[in-house]
């Protein structure tokens, strides 16, 4: 198993300093979508805005960027 690192990118940056394991890449690309669905998630039911500009960006243990997921890939908006 790789460790692997989900930053958030919102109002205000969280650096993942431990970081997490994971079998692979895709099943850390699953836990990001997660993340950024809980805080869009959050922000919907506290009444505050969502800026679909910002992102998790998923790193591995040396701090190579593997990834960037912006909210408007974790959610579909049908109008």
């Amino acid at each position: 198993m790789a460790r692997y690192h989900i930053n958030l990118f919102n109002d205000a940056d969280i650096m993942d300093e431990e970081g997490q394991e994971f079998v692979d890449l895709p099943a850390a690309h699953t836990e990001a979508m997660r993340s950024a669905r809980e805080v869009i998630a959050d922000h919907v039911m506290s009444g505050r805005p969502v800026d679909l500009r910002h992102r998790v960006e998923i790193t591995d243990d040396k701090g190579a960027l593997l990834e960037i997921i912006r909210f408007d890939e974790a959610i579909s908006i049908v109008p």
